[in-house]
C-alpha cells in the first residue's frame, strides 16, 4: 500500500535541494518563514516541520538576533579516537581558530582534585578556550592539566596552536587513552552568549579524563559543544549472549 509523502516532507526535499545545488549557498541568510509560506502556499507549521529537519540535518543554524543561515553539515567526530580539536577541524577542510578566554594556576575544587588524583593544595592549570570552525563557534572548552607537564607549554600561543601538537613538538609527554562520558544538557546563559544559540538550546557535555601512556593523569576537561553543527560515532562489538563473553565464568 502506497502512502503519499507528508507536504512537509516535500518541502523539506525541496530545499534541500536549493541548498545542495548552490541556490543558498554557506552563510547566506535562509528565508524567513513568512517568505516560505508565500511561496510554497502552505501554513506555517507546515513550512517550521519542514525547516525542523534542515536544522536536524545540520544545514541550518540560527544566529541569535540575526536570523537563520545555511551552514555546513555536521561535523562527525569518532567518539572511540582521540584528537585535538584543530586535527578535527581541518579533517572537515574548516580553519580552526580559539579565543583564550582563562589561563592561570589554580587549586581546583574537591570533586577534580579527586577526579585527578591530586595531593592536598595541588595547584593545576586552568583553561578555558572557545574554538572556532570558520569563525563559528563550536565548543566551549573548560579543561584542567596536570601543571608540571603542562608548563613547559604554558606561555605559548594557545590561539593558533594545538595543545597536543605542542606538547608532542616540546616535552616527552606521550598521551595515553581516555575516558569519556557524553551528556545532553541544556545552554546556560555564560554557554548562550559564547555559543551564539538560543536559550535552552540542546548541547553536548564531554567529561573527559586523558593519562598519559606512563599512566600519570594529564587532564580533565567539560567540553560544551553544539549539537546543530558537531555529532559523535561510535563502533559497539557484536551482539553475544553471557555464555558466548569471553568474561563469562560458568559457576
Amino acid at each position: 500500500m502506497n502512502h503519499p509523502i507528508p507536504k512537509y516532507y516535500q518541502i523539506y526535499e525541496e530545499l534541500l535541494n536549493d541548498i545542495t545545488q548552490g541556490k543558498y549557498k554557506e552563510n547566506d541568510l535562509f528565508p524567513s518563514d513568512t517568505e516560505l509560506v508565500k511561496r510554497f502556499n502552505y501554513s506555517r507549521g507546515t513550512i517550521r516541520e519542514a525547516i525542523k529537519l534542515l536544522f536536524q540535518q545540520g544545514y541550518l543554524v540560527r544566529k541569535q538576533g540575526k536570523g537563520t543561515y545555511v551552514t555546513y553539515k555536521k561535523i562527525k567526530q569518532d567518539a572511540d579516537r582521540l584528537i585535538g580539536f584543530t586535527e578535527l577541524m581541518l579533517q572537515h577542510d574548516l580553519e580552526p581558530s580559539a579565543n583564550v578566554l582563562k589561563k592561570e594556576f589554580v587549586v581546583p575544587n574537591a570533586n577534580i582534585s579527586y577526579l585527578m588524583e591530586l595531593e592536598p593544595g595541588e595547584k593545576v592549570v586552568r583553561l578555558i578556550r572557545l574554538r572556532y570552525g570558520n569563525r563559528m563557534p563550536l565548543i566551549i572548552e573548560r579543561s584542567f592539566f596536570n601543571a608540571a607537564l603542562f608548563e613547559p607549554i604554558f606561555s605559548m600561543d594557545l590561539e593558533t596552536n594545538s595543545i597536543y601538537s605542542l606538547l608532542y613538538k616540546h616535552t616527552g609527554t606521550r598521551l595515553g587513552k581516555a575516558d569519556q562520558q557524553i551528556e545532553a544538557i541544556s545552554a546556560s546563559y555564560e554557554e548562550n552568549k559564547w555559543l551564539e544559540v538560543d536559550p535552552g538550546t540542546p548541547l553536548l557535555l564531554i567529561k573527559r579524563l586523558i593519562k598519559t601512556t606512563e599512566g600519570t593523569i594529564f587532564q580533565y576537561s567539560e567540553d560544551v559543544y553544539r549539537s546543530d553543527r558537531i555529532t559523535f560515532s561510535t563502533q559497539t562489538l557484536p551482539y553475544q549472549t553471557e555464555n558466548e563473553s569471553p568474561d563469562f565464568t560458568p559457576d
